[in-house]
């Protein structure tokens, strides 16, 4: 379910993603939309947000997951 629009600055630069699926305690999968593409990120074994299967020409920057992941984490805690 798609929501709202939620905005985010990092680097000097505006992003606009979207929620597609939060997480849960059960469920530690980020789903977002940003730019019209999906990408999930999962809570790895050292409680670090990564990207689930990144393609190579369209990877998030680790800095912009950590970014994303703690504006989430923040609306939905687990």
């Amino acid at each position: 379910m798609i929501g709202f629009p939620l905005r985010l600055n990092y680097n000097q630069q505006d992003y606009v993603y979207y929620i597609i699926s939060a997480p849960s305690k059960k469920n530690k999968i980020i789903e977002i939309l940003l730019d019209s593409k999906n990408y999930t990120l999962i809570l790895d074994e050292h409680k670090l947000w990564i990207e689930k299967e990144p393609e190579e020409n369209r990877s998030l920057e680790p800095g912009l997951i950590l970014a994303i992941s703690r504006a989430v984490t923040l609306r939905y805690p687990i």
